[in-house]
């Protein structure tokens, strides 16, 4: 039997930080500097266990296969679910002033939430789950629980690593922060207003709820 092991396949260059940033320029709102530099470092290390070279490069779905934009790559999606999140804290926040978020972790989470993807994605990984799903799962790792694991690596606190494990279906089994509540919502609301709008190939919608309708 071969073992596998999730680390670098190439070592994370300044190039790569670069092409995050580019990818990524809403990460420059975070305000901590050593939490913004972790971010982009988090993102590197994602892609650089895998064979993607950029976020732009990654397909847009939000699992592989289903749901699958029509048009776009993966930052198309992070990018909107980050802004999605902010303006969902905002209103709270503006109605409601005696309401506490902490923004840095809400955006870094947002962020981050999905920086788990480029190893689910990764073309490598997919072959290897499909030829012998019983050897380690298929896949061994979904990108909540790998990006969990890329934001601890990288040095990311507790509360951000909780928003990239907790954004999706691992949440319904864990009690969820408040700023991973927000991230959840505006990650699960762009998925059903994408399919809504008619901006999902509707033979991937499978899996958004059951009474969305396609324009």
């Amino acid at each position: 039997m071969t073992y596998h092991y999730a680390t670098l396949r190439r070592p994370i260059s300044d190039e790569t930080r670069a092409w995050v940033s580019e990818d990524f320029p809403e990460i420059a709102l975070i305000q901590n500097e050593d939490l913004r530099t972790k971010v982009i470092e988090a993102w590197s290390y994602a892609l650089c266990c895998s064979g993607f070279a950029r976020i732009t490069h990654i397909p847009p779905d939000g699992n592989p296969g289903s749901p699958v934009l029509k048009a776009g790559t993966q930052a198309d999606h992070v990018r909107g679910v980050l802004r999605y999140a902010r303006a969902i804290a905002r209103e709270f926040e503006e109605i409601y002033p005696q309401v506490s978020i902490d923004w840095d972790i809400l955006i870094a989470g947002a962020a981050c939430h999905d920086v788990g993807k480029p190893y689910e994605f990764d073309e490598q990984n997919r072959a290897r789950w499909a030829a012998s799903p019983a050897q380690a799962g298929a896949p061994t790792f979904r990108h909540s629980v790998f990006g969990m694991h890329v934001c601890l690596t990288v040095g990311l606190p507790d509360e951000v690593a909780h928003i990239a494990v907790g954004h999706s279906f691992e949440g319904n089994h864990m009690g969820v922060s408040t700023e991973c509540m927000i991230v959840r919502q505006a990650d699960h609301g762009w998925w059903h207003v994408a399919g809504a709008l008619g901006l999902i190939r509707e033979d991937t919608m499978s899996g958004l709820a059951s009474n969305l309708r396609s324009r």
